[in-house]
């Protein structure tokens, strides 16, 4: 037994021996380098030039007009207009309702009669005063003379000619004469003022005439401007008031679009001018059609809304058939022009890592660059920086992009 162990150890330590010296003779195999990776990607060739995008930006019609309408005057209503309904489209001037006018036809005429009472007053008063002058002159006269005789008799009395009665008498006649004309002058004075007083009442009868006619006019409730009825809540046969409401009327020719526009974009179009003037573009999606008209941007609101960030802008939109379909409430875009980049490129966004570096294609390496990014164009992007013209900008995006990296491009590069 012993024995046979000791054969199965000696085998075993041969077999180890063996496995050991052929291990070691072994000769030895040849490093494996590494394969470096080759990545594909497309480019873009960029072109420096001046660039000019337009601000695209959300917004509604409003109207750059809208009233409610109320009666001028109280009373019944009698007649309705034709397009005095909901939606109903008015010109300026149609008649929209009337209000029975025979108390304000008889105030007007009455107010004439008082009118032509005081005219005629005056002219019975302007015939008296004619009277009292002319009788003026002639009293003067008689004075005049009565003064003479009795400064001749005086005269003749102190001769001893004619009699003291006959002096006493001469200056009866002579005060007589005087006391008449006296009373002519202040007659005359009395009649002036008078008339005064009767200009005065003319004139106010002239004022409550006046009042009655526009009381009449108003009777008849108009269209004040070219506009779109709604609210409508009166018929025919209700008594209204100055108070009541009647309806809106909204205009619908002189629409305006009101948008937001953010600080930023703001600030950049304000440091070009004055904000008013600048030219826009309105776009209306109605169903399958959109529907372009053309705008001016006309003010801004007095204050920045400190909740969105940014300024409400108002734009006046042209004269132009279609805004007869179109309704204050409506969405549009508005596009407007912004600040131009000058020398500056445009690249897709998928270019530009980490908000300022990008790589150039340069034989077949990456070389990496530090831009500026100056504004968004949909999916592209407005940059500045270590770049020329005709320089190839890889537009792949790259997990383990870094400078020298090893690419291909099997696509003609584009140009941007």
């Amino acid at each position: 037994m012993i024995k046979q162990l000791l054969w199965v150890f000696v085998v075993l330590l041969i077999g180890g021996g063996g496995y050991f010296f052929l291990e070691r003779s072994r000769p030895n195999d040849p490093e494996r380098l590494p394969i470096e990776k080759e990545w594909a990607v497309d480019t873009t060739r960029v072109l420096k030039t001046d660039i000019q995008l337009a601000l695209n930006l959300s917004g509604k019609i409003v109207a750059a007009r809208e009233a409610d309408l109320r009666p001028f005057v109280e009373g019944r209503i009698i007649e309705i207009g034709n397009n005095f309904h909901e939606g109903g489209t008015v010109s300026r001037g149609e008649l929209l309702l009337a209000i029975d006018p025979f108390n304000f036809e008889a105030s007007l005429a009455d107010a004439k009669a008082a009118l032509l009472e005081n005219k005629s007053s005056r002219e019975e008063v302007l015939v008296q005063i004619r009277k009292s002058d002319a009788l003026s002159e002639s009293y003067k006269k008689q004075e005049e003379l009565r003064k003479l005789e009795l400064e001749r008799r005086v005269s003749l009395s102190g001769e001893g000619i004619i009699s003291k009665k006959a002096n006493d008498d001469s200056n009866i006649a002579y005060l007589s004469s005087r006391q008449i004309r006296i009373t002519n002058d202040y007659e005359t004075k009395r009649l002036k003022a008078k008339i005064k007083r009767l200009e005065a009442a003319i004139l106010r009868s002239e004022v409550k005439v006046d009042i009655a006619k526009r009381n009449l006019n108003e009777t008849l409730l108009k269209a004040p401007f070219d506009g779109v009825l709604t609210d409508i809540s009166v018929a025919i046969g209700k008594w209204v008031n100055t108070r009541d409401y009647v309806a809106q009327i909204i205009d619908n020719v002189n629409l305006e679009v009101l948008f937001h526009m953010s600080d930023e974009q703001y600030g950049r179009i304000t440091s070009l001018g004055e904000l008013t003037g600048r030219p826009a573009l309105v776009i209306w999606q109605a169903g399958p059609n959109s529907i372009e008209l053309e705008a001016t941007l006309d003010r801004a609101e007095g204050e920045f809304d400190a909740a969105s960030g940014g300024v409400w802008i108002y734009a006046s939109i042209h004269p132009n058939n279609k805004l007869k379909v179109l309704r204050p409430g409506a969405f549009v875009q508005t596009k407007t022009p912004d600040i131009v980049y000058s020398n500056s490129f445009r690249v897709p966004e998928s270019s530009v890592y980490d908000g300022n570096i990008v790589f150039l294609f340069n034989d077949g390496r990456l070389e990496q660059r530090v831009v500026k990014v100056l504004a968004r164009d949909g999916a592209h992007l407005i940059i500045i920086g270590n770049i020329q013209d005709g320089d190839l900008i890889v537009t792949t995006r790259i997990p383990e992009v870094a400078p020298g990296l090893k690419v291909r491009t099997n696509l003609e590069p584009s140009q941007s």
